[in-house]
């Protein structure tokens, strides 16, 4: 930048030019901001001396630094609005130091503000040539605010002090500094201040597309192809800073950010990408260490090295042996410039309060000031031609440092750092010979470069080429547009038919065809898939995967017999009709012809709408049984084989689109199915006449739902009439779609699971009122659907497809896809494709892979394709800046991962009391528990009443062979929570005060396992009997069982969290709403990865099984939901994927954790204000029941957001119901509640369960201190629960029949049992009944079990006896049905036979065949005609036929007049024989 020199009479000028700017600027500054205004003064005050300083009349005894701008204004963090007037502010009052300008503009729109400085030496007769260029930037990352402010710190300082301090004006006599405050400024505007760590999801941190600029640059390492994809997606901040970078010849740069105090120096990747401690030096590493020494010798903190948890020698570090970051700024400087740019961390917190800028300011000055100098060490120079004009891009290259030449301006110059030393310098030029190498003795000892030019002599180059062009023309493929190619038969398929049908197919077409089976039916049928694809038998990347459904209820066939037909329909016209072929070539389709083969076998042909054959063979209706999201029931409680069968070939495949095809109605149904109250609402399950008053339950891909479902509707001849079936006449659906939860509603269904689960948009489509046709109908049924199900997969196309890739190339697998912020995800395919399904317009898409940076970018799909391709290359996601983010920069629980020994878990434990003592109490050895279990207690205001918190456990595990993965997962819990409460962090002190946190790593059995991974570290699951868990579930006594249980009931915990292995489910108390939907909120997690399959092996169900039966136990003994969280497939993983898991799971843990911060608080109190210690909380319509503190009858119920109905009671006292609206992340305060006291004039026994089970309040007996209550368990002889017996007490008698029968799991309680000593005698089917006496004191006696043999006699026999006489009866029986069966078949045969009468011709009268009329026949006789006698004509020779001619009208008008009613039997004779 060029400035003009004063002469002193000039300026003399210049001051009196100048007092009237500053008169006018003074009047004009009431139109910036305040806070810039407020500082105006200050700067006004130096223009003049500044002025003077610029005619050269600074004086010595004038030296005094002006430092006013730091404390007036009032510190405060400057808005973009506000950078702009202070820069302008500056330009006008100092114009010969500074000069505004913008580098471009955000995505938002706003300016990106720069400021140059430099002032021109008027004894300097080349102006500002070789003047070299260095940038101070800062705030890429929004969030990163300290350096945003020194930035803007040094711009005033070195302004307003050029006139005083003889350091500046050399510096800006002799340099040009351009000062970039923020390279993100919309980020910073989304930021929050006094926020030490990244917001949720990065924002502030990234840009307003949710990019980190810091990711975003061009890297060394990329390869051309993944370069030119990069470039099209470039952020406009980040484009903005590379052309300015390559716009002007910066020498020297300097990028300030937060979160750590270090000096950080490229390179920041290496080419074996480690994530961190590698170092990956660049060719002037030399400059560079002096670059960071330089900086962090003159600051007092970062010289230390060891702050932030962190340890940096003498406080500076290379980038690549830090962390791993792609895509950078300061590597983009080195790499594509000739500018040496050095990253520095400038401040533990991020975004610290306004107050520490002061002090921020005086630790840094000194650095800025020294680092600045450093752009005049090494050489500078010009490279001319012979005739003196200046040579661009000349290439200086240094001897021994060869790999980083620098390049000239286009005016010649050139500047090359250099540590002292001797060097070689050499100039390069294209067009030019080489100049001789120069030798030059670098000290850095002057204020400026050593001076060394060159001047390159020219050479002539002549170069060819030979160029072609070929033509390629394309041919066209034949189309045909009849039918089916063969002659095709329309019938239905029993499953041996269907067996061959599809393996003729196969063995016809197998180039495009896969047949396969996914499993075996109850009947062990298997469930065959047929695969078509231009090359079956795996995933091709780019390629969409779709599925058609048929026959899940075995009486709904159309489906199925569409799907065969499509099938050969397709095979045949493949490589004939164009549209037929494109669709086998560009998508993977699969068709399961029957899910339901057993029902399909007890079908019946006719079927219009019966049961018969809709459930499988264990009469379970499929279409109930998949996992819902609101709930569970005896439905789907248990997943039947067909069910698992699907959902495991569902999620083994990365399905796009999906449809179900049913019978019985003529609609197409989308998503959800269900609402979230409908387990408990039969009502709304039922299939009524009508939708109204139905509630709508839209999905988020609702418009999308719509869309596909008018698809298939509109494509049907009648389907889109939304015409009602004959049975339903009532039900109308608008253009013949539906939205399934506002129809009926189906709990457990396969489309909702599909969207839930798998991430699959699945549609249910009902085919035809009839569900089993007649076959003779097929045909119009193939009319009908064949185009809507052709349409329906073409559909599959339509959205947004690409590759996600890392920046290196390699394809990212599970990578999450949002698109607008929605929940629902569609996940990357282990070949990194993906395909997200969406309507076209504008879209926000959000790409998320564990280990990498979040990907944002707005895309809009064209309405003409209805598709667009988007591939992405992500960043890796540093684990540093990721926990600085999301883990408040605890960087051991990320960096070098490990198992610690028993003897090291107690030691860091002990440090948490030692170091934090406010928050932490370590209980080792306190107490008999303490000897055992290792447990550590944080929570605000230790020692301090704990009656008003909740209390929360979690343990590492209820397997030893888990529980060295748990208890690292829960020791970085335990840093997570230490680190928050350090730095204050909100969310983490509300934690601590409203909850008591007790985390328990197991230690026992470490050593064993550990040994055991040592001697082989790809062991996944180490195996050992006798676990932790199977102790608890077993009946019998053992210490460490015993103290575990008592610790659980004695504290009596609201949540407890353990940890799990070997599947992806979260285990929790089945069959409780408001348990599943706390479970809902943990798994809710924005970086949560692909729902994955584990592979299955027997310890691993053993493991899921003890894992839901513990679960339960605990939930029926002490009113604990424990939620069990699966971290991983292998329970013991390698040391180095704990960082991973831990990164997959913390948004789990923290959902968690935040239950609390949801639900109900308040306190009873009796109508005099006295609490009332013995009142309990009822929720409504609910099973749940709570009771207050002991002390201050306070309550506080963690209870997840809806609407509740709560019931307040008391003994002797009027209850009292409140409807309470529970909120999101809100306690719901009730204040006191105050119930009325009556007199209790009647007795009466009402069994109210206590929290910790087995106690009972409300009930006349519980109250008075002469009862009891006895809880326990009946078990059979295994250890297996015995459901239904029946315990009583016998003795004494009392008043009151007391009994109970035992639930799901063998648990009973009896309260208002009397003192003393008692009898209890237990009864239950097939078993033999016990009794027991006990002796009662009073309270509560727990744990009373009873074992009961299995009953081997019948009806007073023994069991093989009774089988012998009954297996005799059941014969004889047969024998007698079966003949009495024949019997009844003998009579029905007798009286089938025709009866035929005779009797002798008279012997008078007229003869025999005398003619007495014209139709020759005389009657003989008439008789009595026998009741059921047949009146037909008699023949004598069977089947003779007698030719009907005119003369038998005669014949009709007797068989007319003949009454069959009257009794008599006419026989006729023919005389023509």
């Amino acid at each position: 930048m060029r400035m003009i020199s004063l002469t002193p009479a000039q300026g003399i000028r210049a001051c009196c030019i100048i007092a009237l700017i500053i008169t006018f600027a003074t009047a004009s500054v009431q139109n910036v901001t305040n806070n810039t205004t407020a500082g105006a003064d200050n700067i006004t005050n130096t223009a003049a001396a500044t002025a003077a300083a610029a005619a050269g009349s600074a004086s010595p005894a004038d030296i005094v630094e002006d430092e006013s701008f730091i404390t007036h204004p009032a510190p405060h963090y400057l808005s973009n609005g506000e950078i702009s007037a202070l820069f302008g502010k500056l330009q006008d009052l100092f114009p010969n130091l500074a000069t505004k300008y913008s580098i471009g503009k955000t995505l938002k729109g706003r300016q990106m503000y720069a400021l140059a400085l430099t002032a021109s030496n008027k004894d300097d007769k080349n102006g500002d040539l070789l003047r070299p260029m260095i940038k101070v930037t800062a705030n890429i990352h929004g969030d990163e605010a300290v350096g945003r402010q020194m930035v803007l710190f040094l711009a005033q300082y070195l302004t307003m002090n050029y006139a005083n301090v003889p350091e500046v004006q050399l510096l800006l006599n002799t340099t040009e500094i351009h000062l970039l405050p923020s390279c993100n400024p919309d980020g910073f505007a989304l930021a929050k201040e006094g926020n030490c760590e990244s917001l949720p999801n990065y924002i502030g941190r990234t840009n307003a597309a949710g990019i980190d600029l810091n990711r975003d640059f061009p890297d060394r390492l990329e390869n051309q192809q993944v370069s030119q994809l990069r470039s099209h997606k470039r952020q406009p901040e980040t484009a903005a800073i590379i052309n300015w970078v390559l716009g002007k010849p910066f020498v020297l740069s300097a990028n300030f950010h937060g979160g750590a105090i270090v000096a950080s120096y490229p390179y920041d990747n290496s080419i074996a990408h480690h994530e961190c401690c590698e170092e990956s030096l660049t060719p002037d590493d030399r400059v560079f260490k002096l670059m960071a020494h330089t900086y962090a010798n003159n600051h007092p903190i970062m010289r230390k090295g060891h702050n932030c948890n962190d340890t940096f020698t003498d406080g500076i570090t290379n980038g690549a042996n830090w962390y791993e970051l792609n895509g950078g700024m300061q590597d983009f400087n080195y790499a594509f410039s000739n500018c040496f740019e050095m990253t520095i961390e400038l401040s533990c917190c991020k975004y610290p309060t306004a107050d520490t800028l002061p002090a921020e300011w005086a630790r840094n000055k000194r650095s800025l000031m020294q680092l600045l100098k450093l752009s005049h060490i090494g050489v500078k120079g010009l490279v001319t031609d012979a005739s003196g004009y200046p040579i661009a891009d000349a290439n200086i290259l240094v001897s021994g440092i060869e790999d980083k030449p620098i390049r000239t301006t286009k005016r010649g110059e050139y500047w090359r750092l250099l540590t002292p030393g001797i060097y070689n310098v050499q100039a390069l030029a294209f067009g030019y010979q080489p100049s001789e190498p120069k030798q030059v003795h670098v000290t850095n000892e002057n204020s400026e470069a050593l001076r060394l030019d060159f001047v390159l002599s020219p050479r002539e180059l002549n170069y060819d080429g030979d160029f072609r062009k070929v033509k390629v023309e394309r041919s066209k493929a034949p189309t045909n547009d009849d039918d089916f190619l063969t002659p095709t038969k329309f019938e239905h398929h029993n499953f041996t038919e269907m067996e061959k049908y599809l393996r003729n197919i196969a063995e016809s077409y197998p180039s495009i065809t896969r047949l396969y089976s996914i499993g075996k039916s109850v009947q062990h049928r298997d469930l065959w898939v047929m695969e078509i694809f231009v090359t079956p038998g795996q995933h091709v990347p780019g390629i969409p995967e779709f599925k058609y459904v048929a026959n899940m209820h075995g009486n709904e066939v159309v489906g199925k017999e569409m799907l065969l037909l499509l099938t050969k329909y397709m095979c045949e016209r493949f490589g004939v009709d164009e549209r037929i072929t494109k669709l086998v070539n560009t998508t993977r389709m699969h068709f399961l012809y029957s899910m339901n083969p057993d029902g399909y076998e007890v079908s019946q042909e006719g079927d219009k709408s019966s049961g018969k054959g809709r459930a499988n063979a264990n009469n379970i209706d499929l279409n109930r049984n998949f996992p819902d999201q609101y709930g569970t029931d005896k439905l789907n409680a248990v997943t039947e084989p067909e069910v698992a069968a699907v959902m495991k070939w569902t999620l083994s495949l990365p399905f796009v689109l999906s449809a179900n095809l049913h019978g019985g109605s003529l609609v197409a149904n989308y998503p959800y199915d269900d609402n979230e109250n409908d387990f408990s609402d039969p009502v709304a399950r039922l299939r009524m006449a009508t939708t109204m008053g139905r509630k709508l339950n839209p999905t988020e891909d609702h418009e999308l739902f719509k869309y596909l479902a008018t698809v298939y509707s509109e494509a049907h001849p009648t389907m889109h009439l939304g015409q009602a079936c004959p049975l339903f006449k009532n039900e109308h659906f608008p253009n013949g779609i539906v939205n399934g939860a506002q129809w009926y509603s189906v709990t457990g269904g396969m489309q909702d699971w599909n969207y839930v689960r798998a991430g699959v948009l699945e549609l249910t489509l009902e085919l035809g009122c009839d569900k089993f046709p007649m076959a003779d109908e097929l045909p119009n049924y193939w009319h009908d659907n064949r185009e809507p199900l052709l349409k329906f997969i073409e559909q599959v196309h339509n959205g947004v497809h690409g590759t996600v890739r890392s920046s290196i190339g390699s394809v990212i697998a599970s990578a999450a896809v949002r698109l607008n912020d929605a929940k629902h995800v569609s996940y990357s395919s282990a070949n990194g494709d993906y395909w997200k399904l969406a309507l076209p317009g504008r879209h926000n898409i959000t790409i998320l892979a564990d280990g990498f940076a979040p990907y944002r970018e707005e895309i809009a799909i064209p309405e003409d394709t209805r598709e667009m391709r988007l591939d992405v290359i992500l960043m890796r996601d540093d684990p540093q800046h990721w926990s600085s983010a999301n883990d408040f920069r605890v960087i051991e629980n990320v960096v070098k991962t490990r198992y610690h020994s028993n003897p090291e878990i107690r030691q860091r434990l002990a440090e948490f009391e030692t170091r934090n003592g406010q928050i932490a109490t370590f209980g080792y050895a306190e107490s008999e528990f303490g000897i055992y279990y290792n447990s550590i207690k944080l929570t605000a205001d230790i020692g301090e009443p704990e009656e008003s918190k909740y209390k929360i456990l979690i343990l590492s595990s209820f397997f030893d062979t888990t529980s060295p993965l748990g208890r690292e997962i829960t020791m970085n819990i335990a840093r997570h929570i230490r680190e928050g409460y350090k730095i204050r962090d909100t969310s983490t002190l509300n934690l601590l005060q409203r909850s008591v946190l007790y985390l328990l790593p197991l230690t026992e059995n470490f050593d064993v396992i550990f040994n055991m991974y040592n001697r082989n570290n790809s062991l996944c699951d180490p195996e050992m009997g006798n676990e932790l868990a199977d102790r608890l579930l077993s009946p019998e006594s053992e210490k460490k069982r015993d103290l575990l249980l008592q610790f659980l009931e004695n504290e009596r915990f609201d949540l407890v969290l353990t940890f799990t292995a070997g599947s992806s489910e979260l285990t929790y108390p089945k069959g409780e709403p408001i348990i599943e939907k706390l479970a809902h909120a943990i798994k809710d997690s924005e970086f949560s990865t692909q729902p994955h399959q584990c592979p299955l092996s027997s310890t691993r169900s053993l493991h899921q099984s003890s894992t839901e039966r513990l679960t339960n136990l605990l939930y029926k003994m002490y009113n604990i939901p424990v939620f069990s969280l699966s971290l991983s497939c292998c329970r013991m993983p390698i040391q180095t994927e704990i960082a991973s898991i831990w990164r997959t799971n913390i948004d789990k843990i923290k959902n968690f954790l935040r239950l609390i911060e949801t639900g109900v608080v308040g306190q009873v109190q009796s109508d005099k204000g006295e609490p009332l210690r013995s009142a309990y909380i009822r929720l409504i319509d609910h099973q749940h029941v709570y009771n207050v503190t002991r002390n201050a009858a306070r309550f506080q119920i963690i209870l997840p957001a809806g609407e509740y109905a709560l019931e307040i009671s008391a003994p002797n006292h009027e209850s009292l119901v409140k409807r309470v609206l529970i909120t999101p992340r809100e306690l719901n305060n009730l204040g006191v509640l105050k119930l009325s006291s009556y007199t209790l004039l009647t007795g009466g026994v009402s069994e109210v369960h206590r929290l910790g089970g087995g106690d009972n309040v409300g009930s006349a007996s519980s109250l008075s201190p002469q009862t009891a209550t006895i809880s326990g368990f009946v078990l059979d002889t295994s250890n297996h629960p015995v459901k239904h017996a029946k315990v009583s007490v016998t003795a004494p008698q009392t008043r009151n029949y007391l009994r109970n029968f035992t639930d799901s799991l063998g648990a009973y309680s009896i309260s208002g049992i009397p003192l003393g000593e008692i009898t209890l005698k237990v009864e239950a089917p097939r078993h033999v009944g016990t009794g027991r006496v006990l002796h009662v004191e009073g309270g509560a006696v727990r744990g009373v079990i009873f074992r009961l043999g299995v009953d081997e006699h019948v009806w007073g026999m023994p069991r093989w006896l009774f089988i012998f006489f009954a297996s005799i009866t059941i014969i004889v029986g047969m024998i007698v049905c079966f003949l009495c069966v024949q019997f009844l078949l003998a009579r029905r045969h007798r009286a089938d036979k025709r009866y035929y009468s005779f009797s002798l011709l008279p012997q008078k009268g007229k003869e025999l065949f005398e003619d007495d009329g014209e139709d020759g026949e005389t009657e003989l006789f008439r008789s009595p005609i026998k009741k059921s006698m047949s009146i037909k004509p008699y023949y004598d020779v069977e089947g003779l036929e007698i030719e009907r001619s005119d003369d038998d009208d005669e014949d009709d008008d007797f068989r007319n007049e003949f009454n069959e009613d009257s009794g008599e039997e006419v026989v006729m004779l023919d005389k023509r024989r």
